[in-house]
């Protein structure tokens, strides 16, 4: 109870601090939730990713890119996209890079300009709330005539000075909260730059890996090709020798049903 009335006693100036707090606490948890559901602090598909477009596995890094969330993930498959896309300029690749990544990070910073504001206005609204006191403390003190008690000065300097701290109690974890959660950011973004210079850098890589993986494939394909040639002429020499039979049994067979026939046998 007695907190209440210390409370009560800053004025309005403490409600207003009240709702900036309320506020505060409630950018604070959603930014939590908001960087949790991202998968911004995940960073372990990163090597393996980079790894399979080195060695040129277009399909598993895809694939992998695929089933994670997050900017960084999606800025490796914007990337490796534009990379892979042999009609896109090198400026618009860069464009839809840049583009991607803008638009992640503008809503990871969503919110912390209103975070920002309160840690800024949350002290000037306690000087505010310590400045009406102080007049109202001296406007009873001049009141008061020569009957001058010195209590009232004093109780009314402690109120007043109750906003001050009420806006520093506000302002001080807003601020850190802003800071902490402007780091997380920077460092996504930083991570994000990272690994689109990493892509972008291996694209000669990539194409070289392209080229040799068309060759593998195309030797394959020759060896596959031989295969069925080999196979066509073992089932033409197969069907010739039995065509050759064939052709060595026919007398034999025209020479018995000659002598079968009527004019050997006497049945005219």
């Amino acid at each position: 109870m007695q907190d209440i009335s210390i409370f009560h006693r800053g004025g309005f100036v403490m409600y207003a601090l009240a709702l900036l707090s309320v506020y505060a606490i409630t950018v604070i948890v959603f930014k939590i939730w908001q960087f949790k559901k991202s998968n911004v602090f995940d960073r372990s598909f990163i090597e393996p990713v980079l790894r399979d477009i080195k060695q040129g596995d277009r399909t598993q890094a895809t694939k992998t890119l695929e089933t994670i969330k997050g900017p960084v993930a999606r800025i490796m498959r914007v990337t490796f996209e534009c990379v892979a896309n042999r009609e896109m300029s090198q400026k618009s690749k860069e464009a839809e890079i840049a583009r991607v990544g803008a638009a992640d990070i503008r809503y990871l910073e969503s919110h912390l300009r209103g975070l920002e504001m309160t840690a800024m206005i949350s002290p000037l609204m306690g000087l505010l709330g310590t400045v009406i006191g102080m007049i109202n403390s001296f406007s009873k003190l001049s009141a008061a005539g020569t009957r001058v008690d010195p209590s009232i000065l004093a109780g009314g300097i402690w109120e007043a000075l109750l906003t001050t701290a009420g806006g520093l109690a506000v302002a001080i974890p807003a601020l850190a909260a802003h800071y902490i959660l402007d780091g997380v950011i920077e460092k996504v973004r930083a991570t994000m730059k990272d690994v689109t210079v990493q892509i972008l850098a291996l694209e000669d890589e990539f194409r070289r890996n392209e080229r040799l993986f068309a060759i593998e494939q195309a030797k394959k394909a020759e060896e596959e090709r031989k295969k069925q040639e080999e196979e066509m002429k073992k089932q033409r020499a197969k069907a010739e020798e039995v065509s050759e039979e064939q052709r060595q049994t026919a007398p034999k067979k025209m020479s018995t049903l000659h002598l079968l026939s009527p004019k050997y046998t006497g049945n005219h």
